[in-house]
């Protein structure tokens, strides 16, 4: 039981981090990949607000798990806003800058000691209740704290996709040369979109570190995140926040199951286990796009006679 309790924690945390990965790409059509970096800052700042001291580093402040939350939204923010600042959030250079993005981050994480404490990473990260339960029932109240947290950051992203703002995210990924002609803004917005989904990563990493309790810059890794939250929003189907969800869970359920089945391999073949696992998701993508290109939910219908409706010109 404690297996599945931990797959629902962490695929909890892949689904919040997928919603914002949605909204940029699926909605906006920001191109995203520096999702880990986001993902580390969100963890790192949680752990160090509501953790014990640890090493030389700073820390040791214990307090609550919601500021925990919240600092992690708010760093992830400002994360975001300085890359926004810096960029115009176009296409090719935020690519570019995204993959740049968390290779600087880990360095830092690596190397800070007074911040990070390096590579030794955070532990004692603490969960809400802890000290007053037992661990497996510890588990059992993080699973449910978990499901709330994504039901509450799926239900406010489907407010906002959903209203005039919505809509209007939606327009400046079909067609950004329309929406200027319309008297957007196109830089604002996507900037709107590109930091409100980073602070689901932030807020993602911190429901991620709370659960594991102990953090690394290894923890990280740009396959672990940045990959696997692409792919989750492949699957699922981009331009819909439930197929994000269940792109989340369904990836996350494979990538385990094949770390069982890797486990039978040949002991000459155990050291080429993990870049097994990453064949076995691509073969599994690409055969799921020959066969459901739109993924395994696809967009809403809405949304998609709406971008016919700004291809061929007919917006009301």
């Amino acid at each position: 039981m404690a297996y599945i309790i931990s797959i629902i924690c962490i695929g909890t945390s892949y689904a919040i981090a997928t919603l914002g990965l949605n909204l940029q790409w699926g909605y906006t059509g920001l191109f995203n990949i520096g999702v880990a970096a986001f993902f580390a800052v969100g963890a790192y700042a949680s752990a160090i607000l509501t953790g014990p001291v640890w090493g030389g580093m700073i820390g040791g402040f214990g307090l609550p798990y919601l500021v925990g939350l919240v600092g992690a939204v708010l760093f992830a923010a400002l994360l975001a806003y300085l890359i926004a600042w810096i960029l115009r959030l176009e296409f090719g250079f935020l690519a570019i800058a995204s993959i740049m993005l968390s290779a600087v981050v880990i360095l830092i994480l690596k190397n800070e000691m007074w911040l990070t404490n390096g590579v030794w990473g955070i532990g004692g990260i603490p969960r809400p209740f802890g000290e007053m339960l037992s661990p497996s029932t510890s588990d059992w109240v993080y699973m449910i704290i978990s499901l709330v947290i994504l039901a509450g950051a799926y239900f406010l992203l489907e407010r906002g996709v959903r209203s005039p703002w919505g809509r209007t995210q939606r327009i400046i990924k079909e067609d950004p040369i329309l929406a200027e002609m319309a008297g957007k803004d196109v830089y604002k917005w996507r900037k709107m979109s590109w930091i409100i989904g980073s602070m689901y990563m932030g807020l993602a990493g911190a429901v991620y570190g709370h659960y594991i309790q102990y953090i690394n810059p290894k923890t990280f890794d740009d396959v672990m995140i940045t990959f696997l939250c692409l792919c989750m929003v492949v699957i699922g189907g981009s331009g819909n926040n439930k197929g994000s969800i269940l792109g989340a869970y369904a990836l996350w359920v494979t990538w385990t199951v094949s770390e069982i089945l890797t486990g039978y391999l040949p002991e000459a073949w155990q050291l080429r286990a993990p870049f097994i696992r990453v064949l076995i998701i691509g073969v599994a993508i690409i055969l799921l796009l020959r066969l459901r290109p739109q993924g395994l939910i696809g967009r809403e219908a809405s949304i998609s006679k709406m971008g016919e409706r700004i291809r061929t010109g007919r917006v009301e």
